[in-house]
């Protein structure tokens, strides 16, 4: 899950998720748009992934191409 779709449904700000992980809420909104280098470093990706209970996963901040719809074809 893309971090920007699990922030929402948790119902929380971009500050608030910036507060909760020590970050700045510029620095949020560049992980969600994925702007520049804005990949997270592994303590705050291990925070995101802990307070996601795993819901947003590291790969998830990869462009990466569908895999399971190349298997199909």
């Amino acid at each position: 899950m893309r971090l920007v779709a699990w922030r929402k449904k948790m119902g929380w700000t971009q500050t608030q998720l910036a507060e909760k992980l020590g970050v700045t809420q510029p620095y949020v909104s560049s992980m969600e748009r994925a702007v520049g280098a804005a990949i997270p470093n592994a303590s705050v990706m291990a925070l995101i992934f802990e307070l996601s209970k795993g819901q947003v996963q590291p790969n998830d901040f990869y462009a990466l191409p569908d895999l399971g719809a190349r298997a199909a074809a």
